[in-house]
C-alpha cells in the first residue's frame, strides 16, 4: 500500500474486490487480507475506496508469485493494472525474486493481454481440479 497502513475497512474492500473480480476457490475476508497485509499493493481513490490491488509474495529463493491483479470496474482502462503490476514487480525484486510467476484463467483476455504486454511468457496450462478452470502459468525474469 505504499506508506499507508492497511486497516480493517480497506482490507474488507480488498477482499470484496478479490471475490467479485476473480473466480476464486477460497473466498477472502478482511481477516485473511490483514494476516498478509504486507503482501498487498493497493490503490485508493481520494475517498479511501479501493480501486485496485495485487498480491506479491516470495515462494522460493528465486521465485515470486503475483496473485489476483484486480481493478474495480470504475477504474478500468486508466493504466491502473499496469501500474499495479509494475509496483508488484518492484516489490518482488526487493524480496530477492528473480522469476515472477502468476496463473491466469484461460479466457481471461484482459489479464492474459496485460501480462504478455509486460513481458510474461505462457509456460504450461493445466486444470484447477477445485473449480474445473483451465489456468496457464506465466513467468518473467526480473
Amino acid at each position: 500500500m505504499g506508506g499507508d497502513v492497511m486497516n480493517e475497512n480497506i482490507a474488507a474492500q480488498v477482499a470484496d474486490l478479490l471475490n467479485t473480480q476473480n473466480q476464486l476457490t477460497i473466498q477472502y475476508d478482511a481477516k485473511r487480507v490483514l494476516n498478509h497485509a504486507e503482501r498487498y499493493v493497493v490503490r485508493l481513490n481520494d475517498k479511501e475506496e479501493v480501486q485496485g490491488c495485487i498480491e506479491v509474495k516470495r515462494v522460493q529463493w528465486y521465485q515470486g508469485e503475483i496473485d489476483h491483479l484486480s481493478v474495480h470496474p470504475n477504474a478500468r482502462c486508466k493504466g491502473l493494472g499496469t501500474a499495479l503490476l509494475s509496483e508488484a514487480e518492484a516489490r518482488a525484486k526487493e524480496l530477492g525474486v528473480r522469476i515472477a510467476q502468476c496463473t491466469i484463467r484461460v479466457g481471461n483476455v484482459e489479464s492474459e493481454s496485460l501480462f504478455k504486454k509486460n513481458g510474461y511468457t505462457a509456460t504450461v496450462t493445466f486444470t484447477n481440479e477445485k473449480n474445473g478452470n483451465q489456468v496457464t502459468v506465466y513467468q518473467k525474469v526480473l
